[in-house]
């Protein structure tokens, strides 16, 4: 009996101890936090990539709409600019005097509306008058 006692309290070896699958799992997820920090930045990076792209497609757009600006389809001869300068102060001209008529136009009919109301409450003063004349 004394030989059984002894053999089970002898530790039992096993192939792998606890510090070694610690040692395991740690590595494990110092695996994974390295993915996981890897993807997260080629997530970035991807994402800036495409941001430059779309910059320099904005610049292209912009050279191109500036170079349009210098090089102009039609070509005008000085005669016809004048030309054209000359309807365009008459244009001008023509929109000065129609904002003078409206605008005399505004402030007659404002007047007159006045007058036409001062007429108006006159002779309902004179209708309350004559009334309470007759009621006193």
């Amino acid at each position: 009996m004394a030989a059984d006692t002894a053999a089970a309290t002898a530790p039992v070896v096993t192939g792998i101890s606890d510090t070694v699958f610690i040692g395991i799992f740690i590595i494990l997820g110092m695996i994974v936090i390295y993915l996981v920090i890897r993807e997260i930045r080629i997530m970035k990076t991807a994402n800036r990539t495409i941001e430059l792209g779309l910059e320099k497609d904005k610049l292209k757009l912009l050279q191109q709409h500036e170079a349009q600006k210098l090089f102009p389809f039609t070509r005008f001869s000085p005669e016809q600019i004048a030309d054209i300068k000359k309807v365009e102060d008459e244009i001008q001209t023509i929109e000065t005097d129609n904002f003078a008529k409206q605008n005399l136009l505004e402030k007659r009919l404002s007047r007159l509306e006045n007058i036409v109301k001062a007429k108006k409450l006159d002779g309902m003063l004179d209708n309350v008058s004559n009334q309470e004349k007759k009621v006193k």
